[in-house]
């Protein structure tokens, strides 16, 4: 049985290409931030967006999404790389989130059980998964659709998720396609 974090490894292999705001990521983002996406940087919202981030990634025998600094990750990439429809989808996402926890568990986000963390952030990816397979081009992407891909982009990218949960190769040697494959290897970053 595959576990969770196998998974989200292969999601996030598989939407590489696809990731939202990937063209501007590839080609260098520089957007200014509007006053909405500023506050993103401001009091308690990295620590939030790390928590829900720590929800869709979780510590297992490597580090989550919170020691990977995904909070701090996530702000950058919606002011740089995202435009103003997906930027205020996120933001009108990104603080609904509270509420969105009293109406299912009535309790906030950071009050919840890990299990219901789970739960919570399961039944919010199946609703965007119909969501984006339903969508219109000129709409809007789903705020969690956004939040996982950056949640994930944000902790594979970072030291810990390309020296903790792969297999860091400094200076990779020649290209070796016989190369022996172990179940359960990691695998490799560069």
């Amino acid at each position: 049985m595959m576990n969770r974090r196998e998974a989200l490894r292969r999601v996030a292999f598989i939407v590489g290409g696809t990731v939202i705001g990937s063209k501007l990521f590839l080609e260098g983002c520089s957007r200014p931030a509007s006053k909405d996406v500023a506050a993103l940087f401001e009091g308690d919202s990295p620590a939030f967006l790390g928590e829900l981030a720590e929800a869709i990634l979780p510590k297992t025998s490597t580090p989550g999404a919170k020691e990977a600094g995904v909070g701090d990750f996530i702000p950058v990439m919606i002011r740089d790389c995202y435009d103003e429809k997906d930027q205020k989808a996120f933001l009108d996402g990104f603080n609904g989130v509270d509420k969105r926890a009293q109406d299912e568990f009535k309790k906030g986000f950071n009050e919840l059980t890990a299990d219901e963390k789970l739960k919570f952030v399961d039944k919010w990816d199946k609703e965007a998964k119909e969501y984006q397979k339903n969508k219109k081009e000129e709409e809007a992407n789903h705020f969690f659709t956004m939040m996982k891909q950056l949640t994930l982009t944000g902790f594979f990218t970072s030291e810990v998720g390309m020296k903790q949960a792969l297999r860091f190769v400094k200076i990779p040697g020649k290209y070796d396609g016989a190369y022996p494959y172990k179940k359960g290897d990691k695998a490799w970053a560069l």
